[in-house]
């Protein structure tokens, strides 16, 4: 069984103009870790920070606006908003779908190794996305869970939706877990 690490209410309770107001650092925490403002705010429970010591939740993140909802082995959700990351049509990127997918796949692979007590790091090696329609304006919301959970690889299938529940992306990534 996975240790649940939620952090949030449910993915899709957030408008997109609460979507940059809704965590807020503990203080005594933000003096402990050099990522903690960055970790909370984006949703990142504290047991977790330990792996995020070095390079916090990357710069893609926070560029995107991604926030974690809910975060176990069998299942990891996020929000992004779709102003800000949007192409030259005004609508959702495929790439912003893409990386969002690629970031959700990352964090369910990396939970598994942490569940299992492995000391290893997925890297993805094969990421492919299928856009069935356009994400036009709030959140879209990712939920990543996985296929195949082995000690060399893990697969994990990443569903985007809009507000609507209307399925905008289906990717999914395979992650090889290195020492």
């Amino acid at each position: 069984m996975s240790k649940n690490h939620t952090t949030a209410p449910e993915a899709n309770e957030l408008s997109s103009s609460e979507h940059a107001s809704e965590v807020s650092a503990d203080s005594s925490t933000t003096a402990q870790h050099p990522f903690a403002d960055q970790l909370t705010y984006h949703g990142v429970p504290e047991e977790m920070w330990t792996r995020f010591s070095k390079f916090g939740v990357g710069t893609l993140v926070p560029k995107l606006d991604i926030i974690f909802k809910e975060m176990t082995a069998d299942r990891v959700v996020a929000t992004m908003p779709v102003e800000g990351n949007t192409q030259v049509a005004g609508i959702l990127h495929g790439g912003a779908s893409a990386a969002l997918a690629e970031t959700l796949g990352s964090f369910g692979a990396a939970l598994h190794v942490m569940d299992r007590g492995m000391n290893k790091k997925p890297v993805g090696v094969d990421l492919n996305s299928t856009h069935h329609r356009a994400g036009v304006s709030g959140l879209v919301t990712g939920v990543c869970t996985p296929i195949f959970l082995g000690s060399r690889i893990t697969t994990h299938e990443i569903v985007i939706t809009d507000e609507s529940g209307k399925r905008v992306c289906t990717s999914r990534i395979t992650n090889m877990l290195i020492d």
